[in-house]
């Protein structure tokens, strides 16, 4: 039986091209999707399906929120809770995997706090946040804080380095060489949640997150952050859609898929 997964992105490009570029090396059917808006101005809620899904073999569909932003979101979800649940509630009958990849970002810890209560299963959409961004993978040996009042300003920062010293974009770094980026976040991870279940990374690094990195609220679109922690779980939606995480102890076999994918 064919299944579908999707995985709704903040960023415009950056995720999609290197989730793209990456499921599609792995073998897998990837399209994208029109942008997932979810009206805010209609009486009656209508989910508009952009999804051409697949019955003939296994397909990731990649689409971008219906906010590029996580605090946004949230304040749509906090409006509209009735009409998104029931359109995850479609989604969910329609996907064998659903994952949010979202930026930390200028997000409040109590907004990142309630979005993993609302979305921390992978039948019904599961958060996999980046600290502060998908970016951080490029970033790997950096052990000095990042204090930058627009996350924009650390992704220019990234792009302005490799194109001097490679020629090429902080994203095509990534997505050439993603296998020991990821390899590093996965198996520290591990270590320090102690966990070998992959899909328990997501929400027992949210404390760590939220203690080690310090946000200053002026107001709602201004929130200077201090990032000391740095991390990504983007690892998980792939180890997933990839069928390595069914047994419970499954860290050994995603870090093993991702270091054959290497050589």
């Amino acid at each position: 039986m064919t299944k579908n997964f999707l995985i709704i992105t903040e960023g415009e490009r950056t995720e999609i091209n290197i989730l793209e570029a990456v499921l599609k090396k792995y073998g897998f059917k990837v399209s994208q999707s029109k942008q997932i808006k979810i009206p805010d101005n209609v009486d009656n809620f209508v989910f508009e399906n952009t999804f051409e899904l697949s019955k003939e073999e296994d397909k990731v569909i990649i689409a971008q929120g219906p906010r590029n932003r996580l605090s946004h979101f949230l304040k749509f979800i906090d409006k509209r809770s009735e009409d998104i649940d029931r359109c995850f509630g479609i989604l969910e009958n329609t996907f064998a995997g659903i994952f949010l990849v979202y930026d930390v970002d200028h997000t409040l810890k109590d907004e990142l706090e309630k979005m993993f209560l609302k979305y921390q299963d992978e039948s019904t959409g599961m958060l996999l946040l980046s600290s502060p961004c998908i970016e951080v993978l490029s970033d790997i040996e950096r052990t000095d804080e990042i204090a930058v009042d627009r996350l924009r300003e650390y992704k220019a920062e990234r792009n302005v380095w490799f194109d001097k010293n490679f020629h090429k974009s902080t994203e095509k770094y990534i997505i050439d060489n993603f296998e020991e980026l990821v390899l590093y976040y996965l198996e520290k991870n591990c270590d320090e949640t102690g966990s070998k279940n992959v899909m328990e990374h997501p929400c027992l690094l949210l404390p760590k997150i939220n203690e080690l990195n310090d946000r200053t609220y002026i107001n709602d679109d201004y929130i200077p952050v201090v990032y000391r922690y740095f991390t990504t779980t983007v690892y998980v939606c792939i180890a997933y859609i990839k069928g390595l995480t069914k047994q419970i102890d499954n860290s050994d076999e995603v870090i093993k898929f991702f270091k054959n994918q290497k050589n």
